[in-house]
């Protein structure tokens, strides 16, 4: 019998710890992704501003150079506009990071800096495009060294926690 508590224990103690360990790893995560995002919105105003691309392809283009979850956000935006579906360049942005949401690690915040972007995204001429894309990559910029931040602090207590509250489930169930 005291064999199966000890599994018991064993089971509960390692299952908060893998789920503090997920925690942590997603903190990491976010910034990885915020810098992906980055690199590819200046990929982006550069296919827009110097080469004049038209927005759908310039999208398609940018999601090529850039890793997963990252690429959903401009490939799915760039396909919805090119397939004419209906939908404003806003609706199809929107649309798209309703999808980065469920597939990356990224906070509210980052999805609404996001979200400001669409308003003016392919709207005006080249120069406030350039000015745009910009200013979105400072605040991201600014962003991605919150979350490296957060890193540092964040990942042990989630990591460690999880253990420690597992821990602690184990003596509170004794």
């Amino acid at each position: 019998m005291l064999w199966l508590k000890t599994l018991g224990a064993a089971f509960i103690v390692s299952g908060f710890g893998a789920y503090g360990l997920m925690g942590a790893r997603s903190i990491s995560n976010r910034v990885e992704q915020i810098r992906d995002i980055r690199l590819a919105m200046g990929f982006l105003e550069k296919e827009i501003s110097y080469l004049h691309t038209p927005l759908p392809l310039a999208l398609e283009r940018a999601a090529q150079c850039t890793p997963e979850p990252a690429r959903t956000l401009f490939f799915e935006c760039g396909r919805t506009l090119q397939d004419r579906q209906g939908l404003t360049t806003p609706e199809a942005w929107a649309q798209s990071l309703e999808k980065l949401r469920t597939v990356a690690d990224l906070k509210d915040e980052d999805l609404e800096l996001l979200r400001t972007l669409s308003s003016q995204m392919g709207m005006s001429g080249v120069d406030e495009q350039k000015k745009l894309f910009g200013l979105v990559q400072e605040q991201l910029k600014i962003q991605e060294e919150k979350a490296r931040r957060e890193v540092e602090s964040g990942r042990k207590i989630r990591a460690y926690g999880g253990f420690i509250f597992g821990a602690t489930v184990v003596l509170l169930l004794l």
